[in-house]
């Protein structure tokens, strides 16, 4: 189990053969509810998790909690491929709240991921390649904008070449993670509690009024 007490989420596997719990012990785990052994520990959060979703693939997993940070892990083997670091997302929050994910959701489709935040801020994220990260052309297209030299939406795809990763600047080498949204909506000041996305992908929000 968890070293820490507070398990804050717990999510089903589409296949209803696992259970993934999110902890304030930094990391979620997949546990088989068979044998009731943890089969996946999905670790690197600098801070607790209060978040867990999984795609509606099966294939990934996405936790997100006090950091202001989704990071999303293969499910088929537990690394972490991604992380989704929006621009204001500060490394060492100042509190718990200051950075708290309220909610997420995977679309239907699995195509993109909402989430909303302590910001008043919704933010939809292209996740069609959920293992982008440094070493893909996927993320770098994603961090360097419309200029790049590969689409956002291609997917997965082959690993980047050398000169652009050269042309990365040094903090997005050590800080890997994509920090484009597809889209962001600012609400009126009022702090979203779920996101839900229906079966034909319309987003349904509840605020806090």
């Amino acid at each position: 189990g968890h070293v820490s007490p507070s398990v804050n989420c717990v999510a089903w596997h589409p296949n209803c053969n696992y259970v993934i719990t999110a902890s304030d012990d930094k990391t979620c785990r997949m546990f088989d509810i068979q044998t009731g052994r943890c089969v996946r520990l999905l670790s690197g959060s600098t801070r607790g998790l209060n978040l867990v979703r999984i795609s509606p693939s099966g294939r990934y997993a996405a936790g997100a909690g006090y950091d202001g940070v989704v990071r999303i892990w293969d499910l088929g083997n537990g690394r972490m491929v991604n992380q989704l670091r929006h621009e204001n997302a500060s490394s060492s929050p100042s509190s718990y709240s200051e950075g708290l994910i309220h909610a997420m959701s995977f679309s239907s489709c699995g195509a993109a991921l909402a989430v909303t935040g302590s910001d008043c801020t919704v933010r939809i994220w292209d996740v069609r390649g959920a293992g982008n990260h440094l070493s893909n052309p996927d993320y770098f297209a994603a961090s360097r904008g419309p200029t790049a030299t590969s689409s956002f939406c291609n997917g997965l795809s082959s690993a980047a070449s050398k000169p652009q990763m050269e042309r990365m600047p040094g903090s997005e080498r050590s800080r890997p993670g994509t920090r484009v949204p597809a889209k962001v909506f600012k609400t009126n000041n009022v702090s979203i509690l779920d996101l839900k996305y229906t079966k034909r992908n319309l987003l349904l929000a509840v605020g806090n009024y």
